[in-house]
């Protein structure tokens, strides 16, 4: 009987020790398992949070993208809205490429400078939607790597290349949009009288510089500012 008894007593504590063993396991992957969901959804919110700032940038390029297609399309309503689209997006990939070209003045450039007409030929001999010379974009394409001929002044991709790049050298000379544009308006030359105040600047640069800085800061108003666009300005072509 006492046999008995201790065998029973041994099994009682057997199966003690197994249902406490059991427990213990069931409560580690309970553990587990809630630790691995509070990981996955710190994962995933981590995510979220990486997205958010993507999105932002998207709809904000987005945003800046139909407004600068609508500024183009007012400017020469001939294009359409499909092209004009194409024209918009070649601007932000060249302001994208050279970070210090500011989109919207390199837009105003283009409305001011030709009407957005990739076709247009200046009295000096400028050509391409942001009139480049020849001269001008002779030294552009060496300093890009492309085989130079005329016919590229009148290509809008690399017409717009060679305008954004050309920006962006006169941007490391200046702190200054104003004289920025005077030298890419009427050279170095030009450009100093126009710092200089001199009664020698060029007519045409004169009114060159502010009319460029007036588009720019409507294009800021109303694409950065969410207002309609308004009438066409100057540059604007039939």
């Amino acid at each position: 009987m006492e046999r008995f008894r201790a065998r029973m007593f041994q099994t009682l504590v057997l199966l003690t020790a197994l249902s406490g063993a059991l427990a213990f396991h069931a409560f580690r992957s309970v553990a587990q398992f809630q630790k691995e969901v509070a990981e996955a959804l710190g994962r995933r919110e981590t995510k979220l949070r990486s997205l958010q700032p993507r999105a932002r940038f998207d709809s904000e390029r987005r945003r800046l993208l139909l407004g600068i297609r609508d500024a183009i399309l007012k400017a020469r309503p001939r294009v359409g809205p499909d092209r004009s689209r194409e024209l918009a997006s070649l601007a932000l990939e060249a302001s994208e490429k050279y970070p210090g070209v500011d989109p919207l003045l390199l837009v105003a450039v283009g409305i001011v400078e030709s009407g957005y007409d990739a076709g247009a030929i200046s009295h000096a001999g400028a050509r391409g939607l942001y009139q480049i010379h020849p001269s001008t974009g002779r030294l552009l394409a060496r300093r890009l790597g492309w085989d130079f001929d005329e016919a590229l002044l009148h290509d809008p991709v690399r017409n717009t290349e060679m305008a954004a790049c050309y920006l962006d050298l006169l941007g490391s000379a200046y702190n200054d949009p104003e004289m920025i544009l005077a030298e890419y308006n009427g050279g170095p030359l030009n450009a100093g009288y126009f710092r200089a105040k001199a009664e020698k600047l060029a007519g045409e640069t004169r009114d060159y510089v502010p009319r460029v800085i007036g588009v720019y800061q409507r294009l800021e108003r109303e694409i950065k500012g969410m207002v309609p666009l308004g009438s066409p300005q100057e540059g604007t072509r039939p």
